[in-house]
């Protein structure tokens, strides 16, 4: 079983994803400091979008090959559609049409191999919230994310729910909006909590953290 996290900057699918780990999940995170490439592309998007989108994809490849546990529930952090959304918005001016293929030569790739997830779980927050909460974080290489990018960003995202649908996938919209997940764990928690039931998986209960 193979659940995926799908969405923009700053909805919370980190937080999310944690408290499934402590329901008892195989979770898999990205760790963003792997991509050499993921400071410079944010300086440069048009010098450093193909290998940062290759480097995202490869890292994809090999977390769901060797930490996906056959016999576990298995929640992945991001999405693999979340490089297909961004791959579309970074190529979509033409500029590099070579590489666009060959980034969606090896999407096709990881699909056609691993299938698609058995749950798509999409959680939705408005750019202009996206953006605040993306400032308060204050990672270096965000600065140059703004606006337009991340309207363009939950465009293509929005597709890719419609395009996966149509296929058939299992999808779950959230909208975080008004509710920041890291700030309200218990909230989250509720969230897993009801997102298993409704899969009828058969679960622990959550214990609160404290401290």
């Amino acid at each position: 079983m193979r659940i995926e996290l799908l969405g923009g900057m700053g909805v919370g699918k980190t937080t999310l994803c944690r408290v499934f780990e402590e329901i008892g999940y195989n979770c898999i995170y990205e760790n963003l400091g792997d991509n050499p490439f993921l400071a410079q592309m944010y300086e440069d998007f048009d010098g450093y979008k193909f290998p940062a989108q290759i480097s995202f994809m490869l890292s994809k490849f090999a977390e769901i090959q060797m930490k996906c546990l056959p016999t576990e529930i298995n929640v992945l952090d991001q999405a693999t559609n979340n490089y297909k959304a961004y791959s579309r918005m970074l190529f979509k001016d033409g500029s590099d049409p070579a590489g666009y293929e060959i980034v969606c030569k090896l999407f096709d790739y990881i699909e056609n191999r691993f299938g698609h997830p058995d749950l798509l779980i999409y959680l939705q927050v408005s750019p202009e919230t996206q953006l605040k909460r993306i400032r308060s974080r204050k990672r270096s290489f965000e600065n140059g994310v703004d606006l337009q990018y991340l309207t363009n960003l939950k465009n293509e995202l929005d597709q890719i729910v419609e395009e996966n649908k149509e296929k058939g996938v299992n999808v779950v919209e959230i909208d975080t909006e008004t509710i920041f997940l890291p700030d309200h764990h218990l909230f989250a928690a509720d969230l897993a909590q009801d997102i298993a039931k409704r899969l009828n998986f058969c679960i622990n209960p959550l214990t609160q953290k404290t401290g």
